[in-house]
């Protein structure tokens, strides 16, 4: 299907302008990865801040293969992966980390919404800034959002420098997947992170097909339930907030499935730009499982 012929484009790219002031810091256990104080997969992160962020410079869809044809060519091919820097999950992983030119999934397992959880997003954010600044084949990145959530304070809190990414705003899902397969075929990028519901198997093996030929790492974030439906995708991992005594950010993260690897589960902690294991012990126990009766009735 030729999705570029049959819709109009009603997205946007959005250009990020200059940083905002540095604000005060707020404990870890009142924040939900990043965010404003409207959007769910934001959190309370500013929720001290008097006004909403500033909304970014926008320009039509249309622009895209424009924009994405002004990077410069990202240097080697698409192979290899990219480690979280965590010996325990890295050696896990049969790729050494997170590979290359190949599609992950990741839910959110406090929400069945459509891609909105806060830990999810926050997940897929410090992963995204670990391609962009990849001593090898670091690059730009793209997020396309069928929200105007993200903000760049909250980015670069999370270690993604917004001058590296560019946003794409896809409020209908058929433009969002048209955008998340244009930027992933585009090999000047290191990755792709796209918020979609609805992904059917057909449609993740296209993706799954074009971060091959871009060798870029494609993340799609999805409702959990949908974790219950088979997927084309290479890992697919369930994030769920950690309370933590400090400013550091902590995760539960889970490897529900993944293409020769066994399940996994480990207690991230991202502080500042480095990552560290926080608990060793497996969280399969604490996470709700996933289940197919409630996947199929949210579809039909």
């Amino acid at each position: 299907m030729n999705l570029q012929a049959s819709t109009g484009f009603p997205a946007i790219i959005r250009a990020f302008p200059p940083p905002a002031p540095a604000m005060a810091p707020i404990p870890a256990h009142r924040q939900e990865m990043f965010g404003t104080l409207r959007n769910p997969l934001l959190g309370k992160h500013f929720m001290n801040m008097p006004s909403p962020p500033r909304r970014p410079a926008s320009t039509t869809v249309q622009e895209l293969k424009a924009r994405l044809a002004s990077f410069a060519a990202r240097p080697g091919s698409g192979d290899g992966s990219v480690g979280f820097g965590i010996k325990a999950i890295d050696a896990h992983l049969p790729w050494g980390g997170i590979p290359r030119g190949a599609l992950h999934e990741i839910a959110g397992v406090e929400t069945d919404g459509p891609a909105q959880d806060g830990a999810a997003g926050g997940f897929a954010a410090a992963l995204l800034a670990r391609f962009a600044k990849d001593a090898a084949k670091g690059g730009p990145v793209v997020w396309i959002a069928r929200r105007p959530n993200l903000t760049q304070a909250g980015l670069a809190a999370l270690g993604l420098d917004p001058a590296r990414l560019l946003l794409v705003d896809a409020p209908k899902r058929i433009d969002a997947l048209w955008a998340f397969e244009e930027a992933l075929r585009c090999r000047s990028l290191a990755a792709v992170a796209a918020e979609i519901d609805g992904v059917e198997l057909v449609q993740t093996r296209r993706l799954q097909l074009a971060a091959e030929l871009g060798g870029t790492a494609a993340f799609l974030l999805r409702p959990q339930a949908e974790f219950a439906e088979p997927s084309a995708a290479r890992t697919r991992w369930r994030v769920a907030g950690a309370p933590s005594p400090t400013q550091a950010r902590r995760w539960n993260v889970e490897l529900f499935r993944a293409q020769n690897a066994a399940p996994g589960a480990w207690t991230l902690e991202l502080a500042g730009q480095n990552w560290s294991l926080a608990d060793d012990e497996t969280l399969h126990r604490d996470l709700p499982a996933v289940s197919a009766d409630r996947s199929r009735r949210k579809a039909g």
